[in-house]
Formats: C-alpha cells, sequence, structure tokens
C-alpha cells in the first residue's frame, strides 16, 4: 500500500543541500558583517580616520620607490575614503541584498524555485555596491571580478538543480 503523503513531496538533493548550507553560512556571515558595519559606523569619525589614512599613505608612498605601486596606493586610497564616506548606506544595501540572498537560499532548501531567481538577483547587485559608490577603479574591479567568479559559480550549480525546484 502507498503513503499518499509521499507521492507528492520532491527529494532535495545531496548536492542542492550543501549548496544551500553553504549558502546559508555565506550570506549569514554578510548579514552579521553588514549589521556590525551599521552598528559602528556611527561610532566612528570619519575625518579622523580619514586624516589617519592619509597619513598612512603618505609614509607608505614615501617609502615605495615604483610609481606602479604608488599609483594602486593613490587608488586604494581614493577607494578607502569614497568607502568610508559612504559606508552606511553600502551597509543598509549590502545587508538588505544578504538578507533576499539568504531568503533565496532558505527558499531552494525547502524546494522553491523563486528562491533561484531572488538568490541570483541579490547576488548580482551585490556585486555592484561598492563600485556604486567607490567607482571602477582597478582596486575595486579586482575585487569585484573575484568575487563575481564565486557568485557565477554558485548561481551556475544551483541552475544545474532547477529541476529538482517546483
Amino acid at each position: 500500500m502507498e503513503n499518499p503523503f509521499e507521492t507528492n513531496q520532491l527529494k532535495r538533493p545531496t548536492f542542492l543541500t550543501v549548496l544551500c548550507i553553504l549558502t546559508f553560512i555565506g550570506s549569514g556571515w554578510g548579514v552579521l558583517s553588514q549589521l556590525f558595519s551599521l552598528l559602528f559606523t556611527n561610532l566612528v569619525d570619519v575625518s579622523a580616520q580619514t586624516e589617519q589614512l592619509n597619513t598612512m599613505m603618505d609614509n607608505m608612498e614615501s617609502g615605495a620607490g615604483t610609481s606602479f605601486l604608488s599609483g594602486i596606493l593613490s587608488s586604494s586610497q581614493e577607494v578607502m575614503q569614497a568607502t568610508m564616506m559612504h559606508a552606511k548606506s553600502i551597509a543598509v544595501i549590502g545587508l538588505v541584498l544578504s538578507l533576499l540572498s539568504l531568503c533565496g537560499a532558505i527558499l531552494m532548501f525547502s524546494l522553491r524555485r523563486i528562491g533561484f531567481y531572488i538568490y541570483t538577483v541579490a547576488q548580482l547587485l551585490l556585486l555592484f555596491v561598492v563600485p556604486y559608490f567607490a567607482g571602477f577603479s582597478m582596486i575595486v574591479v579586482m575585487g569585484m571580478l573575484f568575487s563575481a567568479l564565486f557568485t557565477v559559480v554558485f548561481i551556475i550549480l544551483y541552475a544545474l538543480n532547477l529541476k529538482a525546484m517546483r
């Protein structure tokens, strides 16, 4: 005799379970990180931090002999200043997108296909948060490409499991 409750249930593939758990960890870390950034943004004096950063960079540039290294330091200084000025906005947007990513993973864990689309959109938008505020300098683009590698791999791996979702 067949159990009528088991006939309509989909079985979650083990690989999808592993992907979801990795996403729970990554997105959970993103949520916590953005929460801490948001909470501690107001406690830090941006002007004092910028002045300290300028002094540190000037000291590093005077010791650096090559113009290439000097260019990288200058670029990273501009990025850090821009991210410090917009830290609260970056943290709020990052928090919302990390929560959406986590919700997408929870839905995929429940074998809901809509979770894949929520996760994908959130992850792709997360790639552009810092470049939106700091610009597309060499340092930002390198970090974006590194992050994009993991994002694309996870999206592809989730897409391979779409047939298991309803």
